[in-house]
């Protein structure tokens, strides 16, 4: 929640928060970028209100102290933390959300590729090969945008520059 805060003072003060052009689904977020304080005011009711917030979990917490809050039992949270590290096997999510499926690892990366890449549906590419397909399609997709500038948005047009 502070970053958010954070962010909308950032975009104030770049004169950015009322721009009519932003559309926030367009853009990804940058996970390296941190907005800078807010202003002083601002940062003193987010640490207000951080303070409180921990308080109300601590009274909670010792509240429930010696009590066990997990659904699971000790040994089955144990034996799930033995499987998720344990190098020999694999545990991925199955289709048609039906839960996690565990496979040996060796089997599973010797099945992985012949049951998911190696079909009629794949082929495998030499690093010259994709890097031809990708300058084409990267040709084409610019030829489409100068072709089409008429019919995007600024903001479309903004995020689509940066290809």
């Amino acid at each position: 929640m502070a970053h958010s805060i954070r962010t909308k003072c950032q975009l104030d003060i770049m004169g950015l928060s009322d721009n009519s052009n932003f559309e926030k689904q367009i853009y990804a977020k940058n996970k390296n970028w941190n907005p800078g304080p807010a202003p002083l005011i601002i940062e003193e009711k987010l640490d207000e209100f951080e303070k409180a917030l921990n308080e109300e979990k601590n009274k909670i917490i010792l509240k429930h102290s010696g009590r066990n809050l997990n659904n699971l039992t000790s040994s089955q949270r144990q034996v799930l933390h033995l499987l998720k590290h344990n190098k020999h096997l694999t545990i991925k999510p199955t289709d048609k959300n039906l839960g996690p499926a565990v496979m040996e690892t060796a089997v599973y990366t010797r099945q992985m590729p012949t049951e998911h890449l190696l079909t009629k549906d794949y082929k495998q590419l030499s690093t010259t090969e994709a890097k031809n397909i990708l300058a084409k399609f990267k040709n084409t997709l610019q030829k489409l945008i100068s072709n089409n500038q008429n019919l995007l948005s600024k903001a479309e047009l903004l995020y689509l520059s940066a290809i």
